[in-house]
C-alpha cells in the first residue's frame, strides 16, 4: 500500500501510536506537577492521556476497517 504511507502507517503501528498519543499529556502533567503546579495537573494528565487512548485506539480501528473493507488488497 505504497500509495497511502499514513494508513500504512497506523496499520503497522496503531496501538503503539496511540499509547504514545496517551502518554504525551500523561508525562506532561506529572512533569508540570513536579515543578510545581501542583498535584491537579497531573490528575488531569492522567485523565486527558485516558480519554485521549481511547480516542487515537477508537481513530485507528477506524482506519482499520476502513482500509480492510475499501482499499484494494
Amino acid at each position: 500500500m505504497s500509495k497511502y504511507p499514513v494508513i500504512d502507517f497506523l496499520l503497522r503501528h496503531g496501538h503503539r501510536f496511540a499509547i504514545a498519543v496517551a502518554l504525551l499529556p500523561a508525562i506532561a502533567g506529572i512533569c508540570l506537577a513536579y515543578a510545581g503546579w501542583g498535584w491537579p495537573v497531573a490528575v488531569g494528565g492522567v485523565l486527558a492521556g485516558a480519554i485521549l487512548y481511547v480516542l487515537a485506539k477508537s481513530y485507528v480501528e477506524l482506519v482499520a476497517l476502513i482500509a480492510d473493507m475499501l482499499l484494494p488488497k
